[in-house]
C-alpha cells in the first residue's frame, strides 16, 4: 500500500489448505449442505384471503385450507430469458400443492416485453386500469401521481412479479406495500459468468490477455470453491444434445425422459434433428457497421422456412421457429426479408434475434445463420465455443445450422 511516508507491506496470515477453505465457505453458504436458516422463519399463519385466479384486475377472495398466499419475484438476467418464462406460465398455468392447475396473476414489468407476453406487461395493465377510469372530473389530466399508484397497486395484486435481475433494483418496488416472500433467480450462473456460455464482451485485446473477461463464476472455480452441475437436460433431442455434451460438458450431459420422440417434420431428413445446408455464397461488410452480412444465406433461409410452414402450419408460429445468427446486420436483414415476403405480421410468426439475445431461450425448431465466408477462415464471434454453445442448443427438435464454405476452405 502506498502511503505518505512511502510503501507500507501488509502482512497477511498463511493461506488456508482447501480443506480449511471448504469450512469457511460452509459456514457462510449453509445452503450448499442444507437449508439455509433464513428459510425456516415460516410466514405467521393466517389466512390473508388473497388467492389470485387469473389476469384480471381485481383480487379474489376465496375459501381454501391454504393459510398463506406467497407473494412471489421471479428474475432472469435477460429480458429474453425472462419472457420465456412468462410465456410457459401463461400457457401451461401453475400446479398446486394438489396438483391442480391454476392461472395466478401476473406482471411481467420492465423493458422490452416480447410481443407474445404483452397481456401481461406492466404498461398494457396500466392502460387497461386508465382505459377504466373516468376522467370527465379532471378534464381528462393524467399526472405522474396516478401512473405510480396505479403500478404499485399492480404489483401488489399480482401473486407473481417477474422482472430482471437489473431491472429488481429499481426504486419501483419500493414503494411497494406488500413484500415479496420468495424470489427465484432463473440462469443464476448466467449472471455471474457461466464458463461455457456467452462471455462478457471484452473490446480491449489487452484487457482480455490480463483476465478482464474472467467471470466471477470463472474465479470461483479456480479458487476451488465447489461447484454442481444440473447434468439432465430436459429441452434437446438426443441427436441435438449429443455434440454439446461431447463437446461442450466433457460427455456427462444426460437426456431427460421423452425427449427422443419423433416430429412430423423429421420424416424429411432436411428437417432435423441435426442438419446442415452448404450455401453458395459470400459475406459482405456493410460500411462503417463492423458487423457481416451473408445475402445468400438470407435468400436460402427464407425458402427454408416458407417450405416448412407449407408442409407444416403448426411451425407457422413464433412461438416454434426461430431464426438465429451472431450478427446484429444479419438479424435486421433477416427481419427486413421476412417483412417483405410475408408481411408486417412477419414478426409474429417467426422470431428472428442474435444470439446473444436470444440466451435463456428455446423454441422448436432453429435455423442459425453462420454468416462468415472467408478464404483466411475468420468466422469472428463463432469461433468463440460458448456462443456456438448457446447458438445450437436452442431447439428442442430440429437445428438447422446455415453455412457458407469458402473455396481455400474446401478440405
Amino acid at each position: 500500500m502506498q502511503t505518505k511516508g512511502g510503501f507500507d507491506v501488509k502482512k497477511h496470515g498463511p493461506e488456508l489448505d482447501i480443506e480449511g477453505k471448504h469450512a469457511h465457505w460452509m459456514k457462510a453458504s449453509p445452503w450448499l449442505i442444507g437449508v439455509n436458516p433464513r428459510d425456516l422463519i415460516m410466514p405467521v399463519d393466517g389466512d390473508d384471503g388473497f388467492y389470485p385466479t387469473g389476469n384480471e384486475l381485481k383480487p379474489e377472495v376465496v375459501s381454501s385450507n391454504r393459510k398463506y398466499r406467497a407473494h412471489v419475484l421471479v428474475c432472469a438476467p435477460s429480458n429474453s430469458a425472462l419472457d420465456e418464462i412468462v410465456l410457459r406460465v401463461l400457457q401451461t398455468g401453475i400446479r398446486d400443492e394438489n396438483n391442480n392447475t391454476y392461472n395466478p396473476k401476473i406482471v411481467r414489468i420492465g423493458l422490452k416485453a416480447h410481443h407474445s407476453v404483452k397481456a401481461v406487461s406492466m404498461d398494457y395493465l396500466i392502460q387497461q386500469k386508465l382505459s377504466g377510469v373516468d376522467r370527465s372530473s379532471d378534464g381528462g389530466r393524467r399526472g405522474a401521481g396516478e401512473y405510480d399508484r396505479i403500478r404499485s397497486s399492480i404489483l401488489d395484486e399480482a401473486a407473481i412479479v417477474f422482472s430482471t435481475l437489473s431491472f429488481s433494483g429499481s426504486s419501483i418496488f419500493s414503494r411497494m406495500a406488500r413484500a415479496f416472500d420468495v424470489v427465484i433467480i432463473d440462469e443464476a450462473a448466467q449472471a455471474v459468468g457461466d464458463p461455457v456460455q456467452l462471455p462478457a464482451t471484452v473490446i480491449s485485446s489487452t484487457a482480455q490477455k490480463l483476465g478482464y473477461g474472467t467471470s466471477l463464476f470463472k474465479r470461483f472455480q479456480a479458487a476451488g470453491f465447489p461447484v454442481q452441475m444440473l447434468k439432465i437436460q430436459y429441452r434437446m433431442h438426443p441427436e441435438i444434445s449429443i455434440f454439446p455434451s461431447k463437446e461442450f460438458y466433457e460427455g456427462v450431459l444426460e437426456d431427460g425422459e421423452g425427449l427422443s420422440k419423433k416430429r412430423p417434420w423429421h420424416s424429411y431428413s432436411c428437417f432435423g434433428p441435426f442438419c446442415f445446408f452448404d450455401v453458395d455464397g459470400t459475406e459482405s461488410q456493410p460500411s462503417g457497421s463492423g458487423s457481416w452480412v451473408n445475402e445468400d444465406e438470407v435468400e436460402f433461409i427464407t425458402l427454408l422456412y416458407h417450405q416448412m410452414a407449407m408442409r407444416y402450419p403448426e411451425l407457422k408460429s413464433s412461438s416454434q421457429v426461430a431464426v438465429i445468427s451472431p450478427y446484429r446486420h444479419q438479424v435486421k436483414l433477416l427481419k427486413d426479408h421476412f417483412r417483405s415476403t410475408f408481411g408486417d405480421q412477419s414478426k409474429e410468426v417467426i422470431d428472428v434475434n442474435t444470439v446473444d439475445g436470444f440466451q435463456g431461450r428455446e423454441k422448436e425448431v432453429v435455423i442459425f445463420s453462420c454468416v462468415r465466408c472467408n478464404k483466411e477462415q475468420k468466422i469472428g464471434f463463432v469461433s468463440d465455443f460458448r456462443r456456438m454453445n448457446v447458438a445450437i442448443t436452442r431447439a428442442r427438435s430440429a437445428v438447422l445450422l446455415i453455412y457458407t464454405q469458402a473455396a481455400a476452405a474446401n478440405s
